[in-house]
């Protein structure tokens, strides 16, 4: 395949994915010493959702299309090695997830903006992994210039953009998003330094106001002092238990 079926290839398997995961959780459920919210999830919901769910990834589809029909030439087909790759990776998602803090947390700031765009994506207060692309279209297409201004930095620093490096990125953020939605408690964090796990935007959805806007990494919020657990207050494990009940 060539790079405009590779990367089309990615996002579909990646949704694919997201909606066999989110079927199988309201099914079965999560069991108790997993799961981060004690709340029910309902097909009911689930088929409310799907028709902008299924909205956002034919116009997400339809971009990457064209962009790879038109700018697919600046893209490298070698491959480049291992530390490189894992390099390149490194800074588009430090750049990315600065750039999605910003925007995330000025969604919040400006009041008019919440409630006509990013309140959409808060009516799932216990997230499924589907629900990572249940946003109003101007909420991820705005989000989408962090990995623009990410590949960018990479030709500047390498010279070049191989296309492993967008499909690696793909991937990885893509999964990230489906785990951070998926409602279930995360492990790698204690083998990953700064990753963000499903507890930091679970509580996120849980008390949009608390803080929590990085998506990836857990830089930002710590650096600008936007962390939030409920053990940070005196009354944050109360607070959380009525939440959940």
């Amino acid at each position: 395949m060539g790079l405009t079926e590779t990367t089309l290839a990615i996002y579909v398997g990646i949704n694919v994915l997201g909606l066999v995961w989110t079927a199988v959780t309201i099914h079965f459920g999560l069991p108790p010493t997993m799961r981060i919210q004690d709340r029910p999830h309902y097909w009911s919901t689930l088929r409310e959702r799907l028709p902008l769910v299924f909205l956002n990834q034919a116009i997400l589809m339809g971009i990457v299309w064209v962009s790879m029909s038109q700018f697919g030439h600046v893209f490298t087909s070698h491959a480049p090695t291992a530390a490189a790759l894992i390099t390149q990776i490194a800074l588009v998602i430090f750049i990315d997830d600065a750039w999605f803090y910003a925007w995330h947390r000025f969604m919040h700031v400006h009041k008019e903006l919440y409630r006509r765009v990013h309140r959409i994506h808060h009516q799932a207060f216990a997230p499924l992994p589907i629900e990572y692309i249940y946003v109003h279209p101007v909420e991820w297409m705005v989000g989408g210039i962090g990995p623009f201004l990410g590949l960018i930095a990479v030709n500047v620093v390498w010279g070049s953009i191989p296309a492993w490096t967008l499909w690696a990125y793909l991937l990885v953020r893509n999964l990230h998003e489906l785990d951070i939605h998926s409602g279930i408690r995360s492990i790698l964090p204690a083998h990953v330094p700064l990753y963000a796990p499903a507890e930091h935007h679970d509580l996120h959805h849980e008390r949009p106001g608390k803080g929590n806007y990085a998506s990836t990494l857990l830089l930002w919020d710590k650096v600008f002092k936007t962390h939030w657990r409920p053990s940070d207050t005196p009354r944050g494990r109360q607070e959380r238990r009525s939440i959940n009940r």
